[in-house]
């Protein structure tokens, strides 16, 4: 069964997606668990968790390590079971600055820590099993589940099941794998939010996925397959593509009675309330331009060092590594920087492959950002008033629609990393 070479998008830009194809045949290799695993505070959009151990104290694998008060607030786990080495300030790959994390050096034998009982029938009860089981949106932007399960008057239910991003199979490769547990995730979501319609999006062709499309009928689960584009896996624009609904600016899906997650997330969901495990493991595409495409099962807060050993690769014949989505993750330098439970997917390269933000020309004023822009904002003319910090032009001209996508900066002729610019002008125009 064949994929197409490249997604289309706006402006008759072709992505190529070829470095997936076939991936997703490869099976998850568990790693082994971190020797010392780096568990940071916030690994969420939200309230920053406190530590709850102390330096000294014995932790059990999916013990909370810390929490915090507030609505927007989602406790973390050890995935180990050892000694807290240490608390300190660690560089974040994400947030691209240190955060408190809880060092646990592994020791022993392990031990897990089960979730209390949940009892499943009750909507509650799940919301807050969600809760304390840790579990964000496994897509990449991290939101609390919990809250997306307590939106009032939404009728349906969207499994994003899209994964455009070039460099990630795994959502793929965990729905050949966990048919039905992801089904069992699905409808206790549904359950908990009450609503009336399930829609899974998904790219995959017909058959390829036969065991969970017959389950997912059997639940009166709706299988649409989404246009192969990369930008509509985002989930405002994924629906509009599947309602022809346009979230307003400023607004959410919820806003419109419509929540969506991303499969993982739905295992994630499976994981808590039917083996009691809180969110300290999660499947992840590795690709390498010398060996491709390698689907790996890890535990949050092992280092990319160790992530290589594991398939024994020698860190020094990298010089880079991108963490999550190839086109909208974060490139990192240091081998000791450590996963985060969403960190989906990771990209090492080699000194040869090309640089291209190294050396930024000035804007030629060609529109190709603008024309590829698939939510139809102008990145160059946000980036000048980012650099003019005009916070009134910000507003007018709706930077806080942007999606981060990355394709403003992957077509610009002048290797301009705007995405940048967008980035802080959202930062602006919010403060």
């Amino acid at each position: 069964m064949s994929y197409p070479k490249y997604f289309m998008e706006k402006g008759g830009f072709k992505m190529d997606i070829s470095m997936k194809h076939g991936a997703e045949k490869n099976p998850f290799i568990t790693l082994n668990p971190p020797e010392r695993a780096v568990i940071f505070m916030q690994q969420h959009i939200g309230v920053c968790n406190g530590p709850l151990v102390k330096k000294g104290e014995r932790v059990l694998t999916g013990q909370k390590v810390g929490d915090a008060v507030g609505k927007m607030r989602v406790p973390v786990h050890s995935s180990v079971t050892g000694i807290v080495e240490d608390i300190r300030e660690v560089y974040h790959p994400v947030l691209n600055r240190l955060e408190t994390a809880v060092l646990v050096r592994m020791e022993g034998s392990e031990e897990m820590k089960p979730l209390p009982s949940t009892n499943l029938d009750s909507r509650k009860e799940i919301v807050d099993m969600v809760r304390e089981a840790g579990i964000v949106g496994m897509g990449g932007a991290a939101f609390p589940t919990h809250v997306k399960l307590t939106s009032k008057g939404v009728h349906t239910f969207i499994v994003n099941a899209k994964e455009s991003d070039p460099n990630l199979v795994c959502d793929v490769r965990l729905m050949i794998e966990k048919p039905e547990d992801i089904v069992k995730g699905i409808m206790l979501m549904v359950k908990a939010l009450n609503a009336r319609r399930i829609i899974f999006a998904t790219r995959t062709r017909e058959g390829e996925i036969p065991e969970l499309e017959e389950i997912m009928l059997e639940h009166g689960i709706e299988i649409v397959r989404v246009t192969p584009s990369y930008s509509v896996g985002s989930e405002k624009l994924l629906v509009k593509e599947l309602l022809g609904v346009e979230v307003p600016t400023g607004k959410f899906p919820p806003d419109i009675g419509v929540v969506v997650n991303n499969v993982s997330t739905a295992y994630a969901v499976y994981r808590a309330a039917y083996l009691k495990e809180p969110l300290i493991s999660r499947g992840l595409s590795f690709y390498s331009d010398t060996t491709g495409i390698d689907n790996l099962w890890f535990r949050a807060g092992t280092t990319l060092r160790e992530l290589m050993e594991g398939l024994e690769h020698e860190t020094r014949r990298y010089d880079r590594f991108v963490m999550g989505s190839l086109m909208m993750g974060w490139s990192v330098g240091l081998p000791h920087t450590p996963l985060l439970k969403y960190s989906a997917g990771l990209t090492a390269l080699t000194p040869e492959f090309p640089k291209p933000y190294d050396e930024q020309l000035k804007c030629i004023r060609c529109g190709y950002c603008d024309s590829v822009c698939p939510v139809d904002i102008y990145p160059s003319l946000i980036m000048k008033a980012e650099k003019e910090d005009d916070i009134d032009a910000l507003k007018r001209l709706h930077v806080e629609d942007c999606i981060l996508c990355n394709l403003c900066s992957y077509v610009c002729p002048s290797r301009i990393r705007l995405t940048k610019h967008l980035w802080d002008g959202k930062d602006k125009s919010r403060a």
